[in-house]
């Protein structure tokens, strides 16, 4: 690629030249020529010192495309194509907050499987406090509903703030620096809040539904103790992943979000099924809130990787 001739841009524009008509910002077209494997070294050979100056030559040389539910003037418009994008949008829609329902009840949905499960002496002792556990289980599920709302805040803010740096940055260095701080700040708000919100409606069951025995260390400690450390390590995994995943929707990544969702889903429903058959280890497997745990934990390891890349890129900001 490249090339000696009067004008040795040409050629890298025609071969680009959808993605120049469709960009927002020469960052845009300077992130995929660096995916391509263009580097300063080959910027010079179309006569430009880095990647960046030669994108926002090609973002120049060619006239924006209009968006696609604004016609140029005179064309005709076309009613074929629109009613199945709107269906398309309204069933994705569907299966994301089915998705995020069926995340949202893992913790009730794996403690009432492990209740129901076969009777062994794990399950016995699992079982003894059963009608406690599906009400300490109800709480958290309780608790994450409650703090999605944070959840989109912060994708919002994300979303926001790569906009924000690809108008006031200077190069798509700056861009990618800037932004790397910005996904585990919004991720550590949520949980933040999901804290809070597990914290309120755990004390609230305390409140109204008190454990049997004598209460040593007041409402705080009965509280922290009112679900065990798995569940507390459940309730992050499963709030992580719901972060991810509207950061994710939020920057134009929909269909990765929702896979995470279903993934997760998928996991906990599978675990639960296993477990009942007695195919799992019955001592991890039967404490509250360990498949929520293994199920959006990794559901959450793979998006995160994938978050971290996707949402550092100016195209996520459009």
């Amino acid at each position: 690629m490249g090339g000696g001739g009067a004008d040795p841009v040409r050629e890298l524009l025609a071969e680009h030249r959808e993605l120049c008509e469709r960009a927002t910002h020469p960052w845009e077209i300077a992130a995929v020529l660096e995916e391509a494997g263009l580097g300063s070294a080959a910027a010079r050979r179309y006569r430009h010192a880095d990647v960046f100056s030669l994108a926002e030559e090609l973002y120049a040389r060619v006239p924006r495309k209009p968006a696609d539910d604004e016609p140029p003037p005179g064309t005709p418009a076309v009613a074929g194509p629109r009613p199945p994008q709107r269906a398309s949008g309204w069933r994705h829609r569907c299966w994301a907050r089915g998705a995020l329902l069926g995340a949202l009840l893992l913790p009730l949905v794996t403690v009432l499987g492990a209740a129901a499960g076969r009777p062994g002496p794990a399950a016995g002792s699992a079982g003894s406090s059963g009608p406690s556990q599906v009400g300490t289980a109800a709480a958290l599920v309780l608790a994450a509903w409650a703090a999605c709302g944070a959840a989109d805040r912060a994708a919002r803010w994300v979303r926001h703030a790569g906009q924000v740096q690809l108008r006031t940055v200077g190069t798509l260095a700056q861009f990618r620096a800037r932004m790397r701080p910005v996904l585990p700040v919004a991720l550590g708000l949520h949980l933040a809040v999901l804290a809070l919100t597990s914290f309120t409606a755990l004390a609230v069951l305390t409140a109204i539904a008190p454990r049997p025995g004598p209460a040593a260390g007041g409402l705080l400690q009965a509280v922290i103790h009112r679900a065990g450390p798995t569940q507390w390590v459940a309730q992050a995994s499963l709030g992580l992943l719901i972060a991810v995943a509207a950061a994710l929707r939020r920057c134009g990544r929909q269909s990765v979000a929702l896979a995470g969702l279903l993934t997760a889903d998928g996991l906990g429903a599978g675990l639960s099924a296993v477990r009942s058959c007695g195919l799992l280890p019955a001592g991890w497997a039967a404490a509250p809130g360990a498949l929520t745990a293994l199920a959006t934990g990794t559901a959450a390891v793979v998006l995160l990787p994938y978050a971290w890349v996707a949402l550092g890129r100016p195209q996520a900001h459009r």
